[in-house]
């Protein structure tokens, strides 16, 4: 059964529900005798019918299931219907991606130095930053300073011991504009809205801890760990009486020049965090400054960073670019989409979703990265235009809009694909560690992988399952407009999903 039979099936359901009705009344009327005893006529499915219908019927609710062993729709609710789809949008910039660059594709930020043979010190440094979202603790061993460490002690063996010159850096792999104008500004200054950099560490991210004074009403402190933001920053947060519940906001005045903290925290106590940071190339050239310095490099000039094709082909013209000293290569796309979909990983979909629109529209802005998904998703994996409009990579944005059979053919599009098998183990899985799944569905633990989603008012869960007697599952199930709290849509989703594992339904 293909997807656009499903209509059919639940109409032939319907009849032999009906069947079966007629054929109890008549049972019935022949033992005229016996107890009048009312049987139930089954249903498949109750449990989501109750979930949808009932339970939290004011949302709109938007589900497809398709039993790829009979392939056949099993159930299908609002199937073609437009939903605000949250992180499930990070499936699309993935399968693209996969599907575009390939698995073994790597990004490649190559390092030139102005400097004659065999001499010491440099007259300048040229990084070329290419968009890599992967100088992170999370790719090196925690710590998100590691990649720029490598390179100091990587130009050090090279011989350079003393830089005279400007560090540059070439940023504009990327358009200028580094934050989603469809992001509300309220989630600017944190990390799950860090701006997006051609050159850019720690995940645009660092960790804010604000620590309380010595009494109450007393000024609180704040410090960043591994680095300063490279901004002012005023603190109005106060200490409150011992024991009290830490509240602390944190907004940029005059974005992005001034970071203001304000809030309380309770006295003996602090308040951890993570803040998004501005300037990335900035941020991330500071950073290798320093790292210079520590491995024992001199440097002397100034930082500058290119931002636009004028600026950097004045910077390039400075260096002879045949060759670099040292290039930074970083891991393979099949694990970048892992570090992506398992903890939703906003910042990370985002740079690579810049990035397909620098490799193949030779403009790194959303516009073009949003074109090359579009495309890709209409002529490759046969979707609908009118099924889909997209426009960030993480889905932080609420405009964008996915069907649920949009996402199913999508999810049948990557299983199918040559690197479907790497696909499917780069999605959450239930008990895994650091994936959005670790504390949900552990009965369902190594027979379902999904992505999840939320946002204000709309939760999702999109992926693949085997039910308990052993049927394969495409799935997506989508709420839009709950009203309630976040915890209360996941536990009806996980309901439904365990509903799916264990039911069989009437066929």
């Amino acid at each position: 059964m293909t997807f656009h039979q499903h209509a059919l099936m639940r109409s032939r359901l319907a009849s032999a529900r009906n069947g079966l009705t007629a054929l109890a009344t008549l049972l019935l009327g022949a033992c005229a005798s016996a107890p009048r005893v009312t049987q139930p006529v089954p249903k498949p499915f109750a449990a989501i019918d109750s979930v949808i219908n009932i339970d939290l019927e004011p949302t709109v609710w938007g589900i497809e299931v398709l039993d790829r062993t009979n392939n056949r729709v099993l159930f299908a609710h609002n199937p073609t219907r437009h939903f605000i789809p949250a992180s499930n949008t990070k499936l699309v910039v993935t399968a693209v991606s996969m599907g575009t660059l390939g698995p073994e594709w790597r990004y490649r930020t190559p390092i030139y130095v102005n400097r004659s043979a065999g001499d010491p010190s440099a007259r300048g440094v040229l990084v070329v930053g290419r968009g890599d979202p992967t100088m992170s603790g999370r790719f090196h061993g925690g710590d998100d300073f590691a990649v720029v460490k490598m390179l100091a002690d990587s130009l050090y063996a090279k011989g350079i011991r003393r830089i005279d010159g400007d560090i540059v850096v070439d940023a504009s792999h990327f358009t200028p504009e580094s934050v989603h104008s469809s992001w509300e500004v309220g989630d600017l200054p944190w990390y799950y809205a860090a701006p997006t950099g051609a050159f850019a560490i720690a995940e645009g991210a660092l960790r804010l801890i604000v620590q309380a004074g010595s009494a109450r009403g007393a000024p609180a402190t704040a410090t960043t760990v591994g680095a300063n933001l490279p901004i002012p920053v005023v603190v109005r947060a106060v200490t409150d009486t011992a024991g009290a519940r830490a509240s602390i906001d944190v907004d940029y005045e005059a974005w992005p020049d001034t970071l203001v903290i304000t809030g309380s925290v309770g006295l003996r106590g602090a308040d951890s965090s993570w803040i998004a940071i501005p300037d990335q190339p900035g941020f991330a050239a500071q950073a290798l400054r320093d790292a210079l310095t520590r491995r024992g490099i001199t440097t002397t000039g100034a930082i500058r960073v290119a931002r636009d094709s004028a600026g950097a082909a004045a910077a390039r013209a400075q260096f002879d670019t045949t060759a670099a000293l040292v290039t930074w290569t970083s891991p393979p796309v099949r694990e970048i989409i892992g570090g992506i979909l398992k903890p939703s990983q906003n910042w990370i979909a985002e740079q690579l979703l810049r990035t397909l629109g620098a490799e193949y529209r030779a403009r790194g802005s959303w516009g073009a990265g949003l074109d090359v998904e579009r495309r890709y998703l209409i002529d490759v994996a046969r979707i609908d235009s009118t099924a889909f409009s997209v426009r960030d990579g993480s889905g932080l944005s609420a405009q964008n809009l996915l069907s649920p059979r949009a996402i199913v053919m999508l999810l049948e599009h990557a299983r199918q694909a040559p690197w479907g098998a790497q696909y499917h183990a780069a999605l959450p899985a239930p008990q895994e560690r650091g994936g959005t799944l670790a504390n949900r569905l552990a009965g369902l633990s190594g027979r379902l992988v999904a992505k999840t989603g939320t946002i204000a008012n709309v939760n999702s869960l999109s992926g693949y399952m085997r039910t308990d007697d052993n049927r394969d599952l495409t799935f997506v199930i989508m709420s839009n407009g709950s009203g309630r709290p976040s915890g209360d849509m996941r536990r009806a989703i996980d309901r439904i999903v365990n509903s799916l594992a264990r039911e069989r339904p009437i066929l």
